[in-house]
């Protein structure tokens, strides 16, 4: 069994493939790749033991065909390639059995396929090749757009740890949010009618489906998005009755008086400067100061101190307040805009406004003495 394949074509369908292996030392399963071509359709099967990904090419002339390879030698090799075209041929080992995967390309190279424990040639797992028809399944569309605005704003809010578990995922309803409790972004887009959480493995994922519109599937803790050349299968995390969305909310619509804006450009470097200014004295926090003249942002121990010129204000009210400037630092970076709207004026957090993303920042401790 073999087939011939332009090498470029390949090499991108791998690239893209090996993101859906975690390679995890302790799961066998999520070091190997599987390649079959069935019906001219090659596809190409990676998992992290929990969402697959399916990448797919048509129009490919050869023989049914079916391999299971070790993903990291299989896609270092296939990325160093620099013929025209590629084959993949399956090839008797030592004791007859098809146990070898021959690469024809600027040489010739031979890989060991995997058994398993039994002694059986590995099978990789595909929950697809299971579902007969999604005609029960529950369907809606997602643009790629909205799913790539989600990791780039929301991403930096998710909790990382063990605790709080429900909060390492993003909350997907009626709009998007993601929070560790110290910061909160919230995108108002709806996108599933029943909220779901969403492992952040699998918004990963999405990021590589092919085409402008998803058509997403859903059927009890099963889904599965699908394009023209890149399918993804997941599950839904559990226990969102403990994500609580309500509360969240109210944070994210909440009001302020005041509000300006100052550019990002701006903002960015100041912060990576005082950043060098601040140690375990000030805590990790640094004062925003809003004045008639600017945005000033200062170290606690008065090391080091800015101001940025608004470019915009409203409602102007004398106020200062403390931050954590790698937790504020992750929130600008995060913002998709060029100036930057900051809401404040109220004792527990500020809030980035930008069109249907908002990003709401617990505050830290003020040391200032009252004199």
């Amino acid at each position: 069994m073999k087939f011939k394949i332009n090498t470029a074509t390949l090499q991108e369908m791998v690239a893209k493939a090996v993101r859906g292996a975690s390679s995890n030392s302790n799961l066998l399963i999520t070091q190997l790749m599987a390649i079959q071509l069935k019906g001219n359709e090659l596809t190409l099967i990676t998992t992290d033991n929990s969402n697959y990904l399916y990448v797919s090419h048509d129009k490919v002339a050869g023989e049914n065909f079916y391999v299971v390879v070790p993903v990291d030698k299989f896609s270092k090799l296939i990325s160093k390639l620099t013929c025209e075209d590629v084959t993949l041929e399956i090839a008797e080992g030592k004791d007859g059995a098809l146990d070898k995967l021959v690469v024809h390309g600027n040489g010739k190279y031979t890989i060991e396929l995997p058994y398993d424990e039994e002694g059986e040639l590995i099978q990789f797992p595909d929950p697809l090749d299971n579902i007969d028809s999604l005609d029960d399944w529950s369907s809606i569309d997602i643009k790629l757009s909205t799913i790539r605005k989600i990791l780039a704003t929301a991403k930096a809010s998710l909790y990382v740890g063990k605790d709080n578990i429900c909060y390492s995922n993003y909350y997907v309803g009626d709009r998007v949010v993601a929070t560790d409790t110290f910061k909160i972004c919230g995108i108002d887009i709806k996108v599933f009618d029943e909220p779901k959480l969403i492992s952040p493995e699998l918004m990963d994922l999405l990021d590589l489906l092919s085409d402008e519109d998803i058509k997403a599937y859903c059927k009890d803790d099963e889904l599965i998005f699908v394009t023209d050349k890149v399918t993804v299968f997941g599950k839904k995390e559990e226990n969102i009755e403990d994500f609580k969305i309500d509360a969240i909310s109210s944070l994210l619509d909440e009001q302020f008086a005041s509000s300006c804006k100052v550019a990002k450009s701006a903002l960015v470097p100041m912060l990576e400067r005082l950043s060098l200014f601040v140690d375990v004295m000030d805590k990790n926090s640094v004062y925003l100061t809003f004045t008639k003249d600017g945005l000033e942002v200062s170290s606690k121990q008065d090391s080091g101190s800015e101001v940025i010129p608004y470019n915009e204000s409203n409602e102007f009210t004398d106020y200062t307040c403390a931050v954590d400037i790698d937790l504020f630092k992750a929130q600008v970076k995060a913002y998709q805009d060029d100036y930057i709207e900051i809401m404040y004026g109220k004792e527990n957090t500020i809030k980035l406004v930008n069109n249907n993303v908002r990003q709401v920042i617990a505050l830290a401790d003020d040391d200032r003495v009252e004199e």
